[in-house]
């Protein structure tokens, strides 16, 4: 009953095999010296691997049912922190922290876009529709680049995980699915005070130069380029038709919701 009511509500498939979940983790990077946040940890099949090896999880859950579900299964968890609310609207940590989660597909967007606007983000492990996963990841892995897949590379490697089968969830996907590994790189490839002059760039380039079409590096090459070569004006005026897109962006968005 919980399942149907959860897929109802979010749109979610829930992960029905411990030991494969087990094994992801234990591919993943997480350990005790880890903060987790798993997001919308449903009936805690994620949450007991969990919690064997992370040094502290915080499992956010907006369904009331499932949440008491869980303060119940998990009253002796020591190492467990279980908020009732949603995870977009939680105010993020003050300290680093890793991300461990199959969320709803259909926040999909807007949880990676809080998690790679944080500053104390290190890394996730998401399970997200694999024709989600193509746009964030853009060139190789698709044949052709998103926006949004060229704004998040300068700060973040993004791949893929792992492959799952329809069979792995219930009730069955009517989508390919897979995990994606984020990793916010100790390196950036852009200087940090570029960072938001290289987001207006890309924003109002992103259809003049073809960006779709280009690999990262012949991308990169041309912002560089842009920085070296471009002067105070030019560059504020690239700025400012950059903002007016994303506010109009913002304002249609709004209007449709």
């Amino acid at each position: 009953m919980l399942y149907k009511q959860r897929r109802r509500l979010y749109s979610q498939n829930n992960l029905v095999n411990p030991k494969l979940i087990a094994k992801l983790i234990r591919k993943s990077s997480l350990g005790k010296n880890d903060k987790v946040i798993e997001i919308g940890p449903g009936r805690g099949i994620i949450t007991q691997e969990l919690l064997k090896v992370a040094g502290r999880v915080t499992a956010i859950e907006l369904d009331r049912k499932l949440y008491f579900h869980l303060k119940e299964k998990y009253k002796n968890a020591k190492n467990l922190e279980l908020i009732r609310g949603d995870f977009l609207n939680f105010r993020m940590p003050p300290y680093s922290y890793k991300v461990f989660s199959n969320i709803p597909f259909n926040i999909t967007s807007g949880v990676l876009r809080k998690l790679t606007d944080d500053d104390n983000f290190l890394e996730a492990y998401i399970v997200i529709q694999k024709e989600a996963a193509r746009r964030f990841i853009g060139m190789p892995f698709d044949n052709k680049n998103s926006m949004v897949s060229v704004l998040l590379k300068p700060w973040f490697e993004i791949d893929i995980f792992w492959n799952f089968r329809r069979h792995d969830f219930i009730p069955n996907p009517h989508v390919e699915v897979a995990m994606i590994r984020i990793v916010r790189r100790k390196h950036p490839l852009i200087n940090l005070a570029d960072k938001n002059m290289y987001r207006d760039y890309i924003v109002y380039n992103f259809s003049r130069l073809k960006i779709a079409e280009l690999r990262f590096e012949k991308v990169l090459k041309l912002f560089n380029r842009f920085v070296e070569k471009s002067n105070y004006r030019e560059k504020k005026r690239v700025s400012v038709e950059a903002q007016k897109f994303l506010a109009h962006q913002k304002s249609f968005h709004k209007r449709r919701n």
